[in-house]
């Protein structure tokens, strides 16, 4: 039986990837409605949102966190 903090990790490793994937995946558009919607005002017509190299290095943050956990958790298993 796999003990509770094991499942807490192993769920928290695949909503990692997923977040990640979805943030690479995702980052162009995430990155063009942000700045789209900062740029809706006329006083903010200017404003600059995040580039989408942003989404990109936290979407691989993630991933690599969740293959980290994944990698702990077959190691602590053998």
């Amino acid at each position: 039986m796999v003990e509770l903090g094991l499942a807490f990790a192993l769920a928290w490793a695949v909503l990692a990837l997923v977040a990640g994937a979805a943030l690479i995946v995702k980052r162009r558009w995430l990155s063009e409605t942000i700045t789209a919607e900062r740029q809706s005002t006329v006083a903010r017509a200017g404003a600059r949102g995040p580039g989408s190299t942003v989404f990109l290095i936290v979407g691989l943050a993630f991933v690599a966190m969740g293959l980290f956990i994944i990698v702990w958790w077959a190691s602590a298993a053998f």
